[in-house]
């Protein structure tokens, strides 16, 4: 059966090519302040970026449909580097990259739909890529986990970046689960409506959330307190060579990031106050 496509009703190109740094400029001050003020955003270890070579950000998931994880990094980025700085390019869902309105706004701050092929095109033009592996799985497992990285499995941005001769930066983030309450795994809610395979939509959870009530739409995030710590540089051509194992691979990354979202998490005295 073929699959249904999202109406595509945006007018910006993806990636570098519609990426709108005067645009970006404009709404940069406001858009930071507000996320920072809303959030209580801490963004730290942004010394820890190879300047002088692209890299793979490699990100935990959180906050349901709207996360905020993914527009507060994007901000964070370019006010620590600048707009002028080398651009950073997020993968999204089509489901974000092609909806009206949003998936415009999207595209203007360089957001791209997810697939290795253009992520290693936007990686060979020097750009930064942002990947988040777990997707909507890990975006919206349930709260009770919010302390998790759940890659589900999910290994292909270990290849991208090995054949992209990149390192990866991984970069973990608590509170951003706590801006939804998400009550359950829908990923068996996901395959019986066959959203899996008409959507890529792995998870159709409950929530508690308003005006959705028990919907995992877009809704007005809880304003929990948000961290995020940007970890050192692993070079996967460096560690495993040219022929990795990549089961390795995967339990080393996943297990490096698990432990410094854990220390981030620790810092945390009551979930959604920080």
């Amino acid at each position: 059966m073929a699959r249904i496509g999202l109406p595509a009703m945006h007018r910006v190109a993806d990636g570098l090519e519609g990426r709108d740094p005067e645009f970006i400029r404009k709404v940069l001050p406001r858009l930071w302040l507000a996320f920072e003020l809303y959030f209580r955003a801490e963004v730290e270890g942004f010394e820890n970026v190879p300047q002088d070579e692209p890299v793979l950000f490699v990100g935990n998931h959180s906050g349901g449909a709207g996360v905020p994880d993914t527009w507060l990094f994007l901000l964070a980025y370019n006010t620590y580097f600048t707009v002028e700085g080398r651009p950073l390019v997020g993968l999204a869902h089509r489901v974000i990259t092609e909806a009206p309105v949003i998936g415009d706004l999207a595209r203007r701050f360089g957001m791209v739909k997810a697939g290795p092929d253009r992520a290693r095109e936007v990686l060979e033009q020097g750009a930064n890529v942002l990947v988040y592996p777990g997707g909507d799985v890990e975006a919206l497992r349930p709260t009770r986990d919010r302390n998790r990285i759940v890659f589900d499995g999910r290994k292909g941005f270990l290849k991208l970046a090995h054949d992209a001769g990149v390192k990866i930066v991984p970069v973990v983030a608590t509170g951003g689960q706590e801006t939804v309450i998400v009550i359950n795994d829908g990923r068996k809610t996901a395959k019986a409506l066959r959203l899996d395979t008409l959507l890529r939509i792995k998870s159709v959870p409950l929530v508690l959330n308003s005006p959705w009530l028990m919907l995992p739409l877009p809704t007005v995030p809880l304003p929990a307190k948000i961290r995020m710590q940007v970890l050192p540089p692993i070079d996967l051509r460096e560690k495993f060579g040219d022929d990795p194992d990549w089961d390795h691979a995967y339990d080393f990354v996943t297990s490096t990031m698990q432990v410094g979202l854990s220390a981030l998490a620790a810092r945390t005295t009551l979930p959604g106050l920080g």
